[in-house]
This record gives C-alpha cells, structure tokens and sequence, in this order.
C-alpha cells in the first residue's frame, strides 16, 4: 500500500499543515516496514501549457515538417515523439560502475519551468530548421482577435 501526504513546514523545517493527515497514514501503516520519502513538491505543468503544446506546438511542428518532406511527422504522435527524442534525451549513470544509458524524460514529469524550457526550445529550433514561428501561448489570442477583426477569418 502507499499512501502520498503532503505537508507544509516553515523556514526552519517545522511542520506548520498536515500533521494530522501524515499521522493518521503513519497509523493505518503501522505494525509493518515503511519506506519514507521526502521530496520538495514540483509544480507540474500546467493544463493550459499542455493544451498549447498539443493543441499548438505539435500540430505546428508536424505540418512544417511534413511540408519539409517527413512523411511521418502527418502524425501528430510521431511529432510529439521526435519533439522528446530531440529535446527531453537524458543520461542515467550506474553510481558503481560509471555506466551511462540514455533514456527520454516524459513530458508529464516536468515543472511548469521545465516545461516552459521545451517550448522554448522548439521554439527556437523551429524556427531555425523549419523556417517557422511558433506564437507564445499569449500571442496566440491576439493574433486570431486581429485576423478576426481585419476580416480575413470568421469565428
């Protein structure tokens, strides 16, 4: 069984929220061997970061590159694996043996500064090797408000 409590401390490591709840799991735990882990929490990326980047920088990506002739960028899938191949590479080490592997982080393991990194990342690539600009998440309601006004797009 695991249980995930999260707690607050203050600047000297005193547990100022959720003392009660850390408790209460340690006692529905007790009797057997515990493993506890202590990390600072991340924020995650957030929702609207996701929806752009899927609804956004993939799609964009993939027709630039199958426009460049990569006939399987057509899927987004594809794209979005090529985008984490290119940008989210690491390498692991064995603390023993020195032995490097690579492996590709997951999109959903980064912080929403991490996760502004990547886009900005191919943001730059793109626009150096495919010839494109792709919006900041912000420029992108701007741009469709002067398109609409200007007459050339309908809601």
């Amino acid at each position: 069984m695991k249980t995930e409590v999260f707690i607050q401390t203050d600047e000297n490591g005193k547990v100022i929220a959720g003392r009660t709840t850390l408790a209460k799991a340690l006692k529905q735990l007790s009797g057997l061997h515990l493993t506890v882990t202590i990390e600072k929490r991340k924020r995650k990326r957030s929702n609207e970061q996701n929806a752009y980047f899927h609804g956004v920088v993939v799609p964009m990506v993939s027709e630039a590159m199958t426009e460049a002739g990569w006939r399987e960028a057509v899927d987004v899938g594809w794209t979005k694996r090529f985008i984490k191949k290119q940008f989210l590479t690491r390498t692991a080490f064995n603390e023993k043996t020195g032995e490097g592997v690579e492996f590709i982080q997951d999109t959903s393991a980064l912080t929403t500064s991490e996760f502004m990194d990547l886009i900005a990342d191919v943001q730059k690539w793109a626009s150096e090797y495919l010839n494109i600009y792709i919006p900041d998440p912000n420029e992108q309601t701007s741009l469709n408000y002067e398109q609409n006004t200007e007459g050339r797009n309908s809601y």
